[in-house]
């Protein structure tokens, strides 16, 4: 027996329809709304953030606060600090660079462009993310986190010149020259790399040979000998939070110190990740320190630390790509608390100068340095 089609399952039809054209037609519009803010609309409003000066910083990270270091390649360390920032209208960034060779034949190359951005945006307008725009661009931010906090003081057009070294390693780039031309401030911040009088143990210095970068002093110390602080409390690490320690680039078998009276609580946890590690607690403190990617642990849970003892040496282990000492001052209480041991009050610090006999030595790098800028 033949049933006529329904008049309502046409209507049906005709409504789906119309209800997928609709739809097609609100996602190209959406498409094309996005591709115009992207390439054409360059008064957009990008977030301006820096490392903190504050002592004291939260994470918001679950489980161990050093498994959210762990979790992210050394080499890949972003300048900024992701939990709080401000808002600035800007606009594209103008670059000339230049390459020169240095005396011993070393390939250095200059940048030198106006800030209307962000950072990491200015420095990837130049050079592409494949050739690691978002490695140098973290290596300048945590340089120029001596001087200033980055979210608060940098303005659109302050000035900022840089030399640098392309490396084979996983780190990729070293600063040799930083110049910033801050309008805030109305003054040029400057540092250049040197370590004629301390070879393997440099540092950046300004023109009158005092140290930028802060020290612990020795009886303080995790470590005393290292080649440089490459990464700082806060520094943006990708997941669910920022990078919570202070990390050391030192040689392996480098010895490391508890700069203070403590228990150890535990050794040797989650070490596929932090590799070789120890935690102290110090009670009289409020704090807990935490020592990752050690080559040797010398002390065992439940031992007894003097202040300046040796409790290990430092190495290559766990989730990293290059020899390092990861160090982290925790809150007793709350492990999401950490403090940076150059801005809280727990540790003392000093900055070196360059000696006299080493001056004339120095002066030479910096106009060394400083004429590659002026041929850029």
């Amino acid at each position: 027996m033949y049933i006529p089609p329904s008049s309502l399952q046409d209507q049906n039809i005709q409504k789906k329809n119309k209800f997928r054209l609709g739809f097609i037609f609100l996602f190209m519009v959406s498409v094309g709304l996005n591709v115009f803010l992207l390439f054409f609309d360059q008064d957009n409003n990008v977030a301006v953030a820096s490392l903190p000066q504050n002592a004291e910083i939260s994470f918001q990270s679950k489980g161990e606060e050093s498994q959210p270091e762990a979790a992210e390649p050394e080499n890949e360390l972003p300048k900024q600090f992701p939990q709080s920032f401000a808002a600035a209208t800007i606009k594209p960034v103008s670059f000339t660079t230049s390459a020169e060779r240095t005396p011993g034949g070393k390939n250095i190359q200059s940048l030198n462009f106006k800030i209307r951005n962000s950072l990491n945006y200015s420095v990837c307008r130049e050079i592409t993310r494949e050739n690691g725009c978002a490695a140098l661009s973290a290596h300048i931010g945590r340089l120029m986190a001596w001087f200033m906090d980055i979210k608060k003081s940098m303005r659109n057009g302050d000035s900022l010149d840089v030399v640098y070294q392309q490396l084979d390693g996983p780190e990729q780039f070293k600063i040799l020259k930083l110049s910033y031309a801050s309008k805030r401030f109305g003054k040029t911040f400057e540092a250049y790399y040197y370590d004629g009088f301390d070879k393997g143990n440099g540092g950046y210095f300004d023109k009158e040979g005092n140290e930028i970068a802060q020290r612990i002093v020795e009886a303080q110390s995790p470590i005393r000998e290292y080649i440089e602080i490459t990464s700082l409390p806060g520094d943006f690490r990708k997941g669910s939070g920022g990078h919570s320690g202070t990390d050391f680039k030192a040689e392996e078998g480098t010895p490391v110190y508890s700069g203070f009276a403590g228990k150890v609580t535990r050794t040797n946890w989650n070490v596929r990740a932090n590799g070789y590690c120890i935690e102290i607690d110090h009670p009289k403190l409020g704090i807990k320190t935490l020592y990752l990617h050690l080559s040797r642990v010398k002390v065992k849970r439940g031992q007894t630390i003097k202040a300046g003892q040796q409790i290990a040496e430092s190495g290559n282990t766990g989730r990293t790509f290059a020899p390092h000492l990861h160090y982290e001052i925790q809150n007793r209480k709350n492990k999401k608390r950490v403090y940076s041991p150059f801005t809280s009050k727990y540790h003392k610090s000093y900055v070196r100068r360059i000696p006299q006999e080493h001056l004339n030595a120095f002066l030479k790098k910096v106009s060394l340095y400083n004429s590659a800028i002026k041929k850029s």
